[in-house]
């Protein structure tokens, strides 16, 4: 029996459906794309650093820095140079850093309240920059019977976890941010493990496996992990305000819970009696609480125990009431406790940014972003600090004090290195004043080189600004800021290997901008190539 035809008019109905549904899935497929690529950049916005630092000077001996003028009970006793450990990484000085972080573990075996040298000196090593992943790597291959680099690379991965998270709540947070945070953690889970296997005293590897359970809700993993650690080290605080801060409401836990825990530890060592502040200082915390509850809270966590956590958002609550002087000193104490931790750094810049001290905040900021080159809170306020030094470098100049007025306008370069609004001040100062051409016959003066170098610059004179910076480093060879000065003459007369040179030499110096603009030229050469 013949098939009955369709009739043009169900035909064109079917097309337009058929169209329909494609046009609509084609909407669908861009939104998602669309999407997805928002939430990727996203991501790579948190991974990428604030600055590049440059390394520090290479440590000798065991880097820690021991207080000044204070009484061995009131803070503790020194603390871990982390700048300096990130040297060691940087420099690729794996054998000189193995012994270090050993050595930092032989150390808080012997003495538990010096365990914050291995926790503060581990989040440096591992603090997540991209950077670190590849020098981490090497450092394994060259020591890998060592607990140490294990131990740091699982650290990086815990925190390029984080990093990958975010800070929002799970509702509002992507997929593709929550599987990123998971291979993160695979990856660092297997390092922390070996690192505990290698050395079964490193409780220091305790931290960021607590911090991985907590984020992924696996309260056994979290409950195992700490009793082993205390065990290892029944007195030890670091772990247990780890373990703490897991057992948060916003982490499944209760006030009740943290209540119970810290006063079970505290009775059985009544040093750690400063837990039980950590209640009253998380529900401090909350968003939308009233000031006068909040400054009350934190009070109460005080009186438990002097913890710089407590102390650092004391200083901030103070400072949003603009009560600034009573802010500083709780931020000073908070750095007095823990200085070794980038948090307190930036907690005291906010604080210095608000009082418009510009330049100490610029210092506290740039120290913070040599710990942690990632953090949120720095990279919030570097942008207004630069300005507010710039701003403060122009006052100092029309006030007369020129020298501090370039010492602040170098300062903002460390922190924005390549800032067109910087170095346009820079020039605009150091051309500002007439200098005599006879007091270059003595080169020791930088400023007055400097000066020369810039009047001559602007008459596109270059050849004749090289041998008044050969002259200066031949009897100044360690000064990074005239290397980078004089790599901008060599750039000039098109000589980019010498110019490259000069660069690295600054970054090895220390000068962020050094290292900043040798990538730049780097990239200029393989350019051109």
């Amino acid at each position: 029996m013949p098939r009955p035809m369709i009739s043009l008019r169900t035909a064109l109905g079917a097309g337009v459906l058929v169209l329909v549904l494609v046009t609509a899935g084609l909407a669908v497929h861009a939104f998602q794309a669309k999407r997805h690529a928002a939430v990727e950049a996203r991501i790579a916005a948190r991974q990428e650093p604030v600055l590049t630092p440059a390394p520090g000077p290479a440590p000798r001996g065991l880097p820690v820095v021991s207080p000044a003028g204070l009484e061995r009970g009131e803070v503790p006793r020194g603390h871990v140079d982390g700048v300096a450990l990130r040297a060691l990484l940087i420099r690729r000085q794996f054998e000189e850093l193995t012994l270090a972080v050993e050595q930092l573990q032989w150390g808080m075996e012997s003495n538990p309240q010096d365990e914050h040298w291995m926790t503060d000196g581990i989040q440096a090593l591992g603090n997540g920059a991209p950077d670190s992943e590849a020098l981490l790597d090497a450092w394994v291959e060259a020591s890998p019977r060592s607990f140490a680099p294990y131990l740091a690379r699982g650290a990086h991965w815990v925190n390029v976890g984080y990093l990958r998270r975010g800070t929002r709540f799970v509702a509002a947070t992507a997929d593709e941010e929550l599987a990123g945070m998971q291979k993160a953690f695979e990856r660092a889970v297997s390092d922390l493990h070996r690192a505990w296997a290698l050395q079964p005293k490193a409780v220091a590897a305790a931290r960021p496996l607590l911090n991985v359970a907590t984020a992924l809700g696996d309260r056994e993993a979290r409950e195992r992990v700490f009793a082993r650690a205390a065990e290892q080290c029944p007195s030890c605080a670091d772990v247990r305000t780890v373990y703490l801060h897991g057992l948060t409401p916003r982490w499944g836990g209760s006030y009740e819970e943290m209540d119970a825990f810290a006063e079970a530890q505290s009775r059985a060592h009544p040093e750690l009696g400063f837990l039980r502040g950590f209640a009253d200082w998380d529900r401090a915390r909350e968003p939308g609480a009233d000031t006068d509850r909040t400054l009350a809270l934190l009070a109460r966590a005080l009186s438990a125990g002097d913890h710089w956590e407590f102390r650092l958002e004391r200083a901030d609550q103070l400072r949003r009431t603009k009560a600034l002087d009573a802010a500083l000193v709780d931020a000073n104490q908070a750095v007095a406790l823990r200085p070794a931790r980038a948090d307190v750094y930036f907690g005291r810049a906010r604080i210095l940014a608000s009082s418009q001290k510009w330049g100490p905040a610029g210092e506290d900021l740039l120290h913070g972003l040599r710990l942690e080159a990632t953090d949120a809170e720095g990279r919030a306020l570097q942008p207004g600090v630069v300005k507010g030094m710039v701003y403060a470098a122009w006052e100092q100049h029309e006030a007369g004090h020129r020298e501090e007025a370039l010492r602040l306008l170098e300062l903002a370069g460390e922190l924005a290195p390549g800032d067109p609004e910087v170095s346009r001040w820079r020039t605009r100062i150091v051309t500002s004043q007439p200098q005599a051409e006879a007091q270059l016959k003595e080169p020791e003066d930088f400023r007055a080189v400097q000066q020369r170098d810039y009047a001559l610059a602007r008459e596109r004179r270059f050849a004749e600004i090289l041998p008044l910076w050969d002259a200066f480093l031949a009897r100044n060879p360690e000064h990074g800021l005239a290397y980078l000065e004089r790599s901008g003459t060599h750039y000039h007369l098109r000589n980019l290997e010498a110019a490259l040179s000069d660069l690295k030499r600054a970054c090895d110096l220390g000068i962020n901008e050094g290292c900043a603009r040798a990538r730049q030229v780097e990239r200029a050469r393989d350019a051109a190539r």
